[in-house]
């Protein structure tokens, strides 16, 4: 008893919850995701081939979120603050047992006590990708466990610049000097990415940042004068469309895919659409040039769930190498699990998992604070701005500089 109760106040202490024995049962279970980019539904056939082998007592219910990221967040905030301290059946009927987070949700999901701890032995978190298991941790309790890895890539018009004998550039000199003097050969755009204020222009702003030699924690710096520059001058110039100012995933893949774009910065998923469409056999695909963005979703248990077992056991199921191949090979979606991309039988038929791996090996986390969606408005505020008025540019970055700081802070 004496030694139960350390345990209890050892943890209480470190502001971890203590496990409720009541909630690590098993049984039916609900797990939600936000909605599939991919048209081929690997997740569903995933849920479906989980039911197929458990007993009847231990069916998942899948509840796809069909709306955009940000709606997904609020609705899993708002069913766990209105579970939050209930107890009892009907608390439990609503409990959404397993939940998928958005890579940058893990700190703010896991500071609300909105998450159960996951025991790493049972977990295994060195199988995975170091920097997506950083994404699932918070401190040194791991609250997550990674799944869909995700890192921008750079996709190019492959017959064009075989046209002009070059290569896909590996600078950001060098994609700049062929979006502004190839693209305009062919009556076509030069570069386009995700530019419209929302999280995408975060994911994409930090890439160039990154690209330049800067900072995420220094938006005052050289380096970050240098990548915000080069896009709002990549505005100003016209090798950036201005209608990029308003793209999401959807509309910039769209211009690249109906061929109106030499470069498209978007994720690995696309490739698959893109083979798929009257571009096969006229693209590429390329790291860019500097890190990527860490993307992605990882999977965690609710503290509402009342078959927790059987919600961990799932997600090992999920995160295994079966499910993980399944979601590389039928819809483009790189691997968390390391020893995927070091598969022969992978390798042949994948050529493009050599870029998948070097782009998730070399990607950097985004800001890893509780108020990150305080910091990525601040973020999206100031750079869209700048590129819509690139003579901001010195004045912006101070001031985001400041706000930056604030935010992370929760002030």
């Amino acid at each position: 008893m004496i030694r139960w109760l350390v345990v209890v106040l050892l943890v209480a202490a470190c502001g971890v919850p203590a496990v409720d024995p009541a909630y690590q049962g098993r049984g039916r279970i609900t797990f939600v995701d936000s909605h599939d980019l991919s048209s081929s539904g690997p997740i569903k056939q995933r849920v479906e081939a989980w039911n197929a082998r458990a007993s009847s007592v231990e069916q998942v219910t899948y509840l796809p979120m069909p709306t955009p990221t940000d709606d997904y967040r609020a609705q899993l905030m708002a069913r766990a603050g209105d579970l939050a301290g209930r107890r009892g059946a009907d608390a439990r009927a609503q409990c959404y047992d397993v939940v998928t987070l958005d890579v940058v949700w893990t700190a703010a999901f896991a500071q609300a006590n909105y998450l159960a701890r996951l025991p790493e032995p049972e977990i295994g978190p060195a199988r995975f990708l170091p920097a997506a298991v950083e994404s699932a941790r918070v401190g040194e309790t791991l609250w997550a466990v990674p799944w869909r890895a995700d890192a921008g890539v750079l996709y190019y018009r492959a017959d064009l610049l075989a046209a002009e004998g070059a290569s896909p550039p590996t600078s950001w000199d060098q994609l700049e000097r062929q979006a502004a003097t190839i693209a305009p050969k062919y009556g076509i755009a030069g570069y386009v990415g995700q530019l419209g204020q929302y999280e995408g222009l975060t994911v994409n702003v930090l890439e160039a940042v990154w690209g330049h030699g800067g900072d995420a924690a220094d938006f005052g710096g050289p380096g970050a004068r240098a990548g915000v520059g080069r896009l709002a001058n990549g505005v100003k110039q016209g090798w950036i469309p201005q209608e990029a100012l308003r793209y999401d995933e959807a509309a910039s893949l769209k211009e690249f895919l109906e061929g109106r774009a030499l470069f498209l910065r978007t994720w690995p998923y696309a490739r698959a659409e893109l083979a798929a469409s009257p571009l096969s056999g006229k693209f590429g695909m390329a790291p860019l040039p500097g890190p990527a963005a860490l993307g992605g979703w990882n999977l965690a248990v609710s503290r509402c769930s009342a078959h927790q077992a059987t919600a961990r056991e799932f997600i090992r199921f999920l995160t295994g190498a079966e499910s993980q191949e399944a979601l590389l090979t039928q819809a483009g979606y790189p691997p968390t699990l390391v020893s995927l991309y070091e598969e022969p039988s992978l390798q042949a038929p994948l050529p493009h998992l050599v870029v998948l791996e070097a782009a998730v090996r070399s990607a950097r986390n985004r800001p890893r604070t509780a108020h990150y969606d305080d910091v990525t408005r601040v973020v999206q505020r100031a750079v869209h701005h700048v590129l819509r008025n690139p003579e901001s540019l010195d004045a912006e970055l101070r001031r985001l500089a400041e706000d930056v700081a604030r935010a992370s802070a929760g002030r």
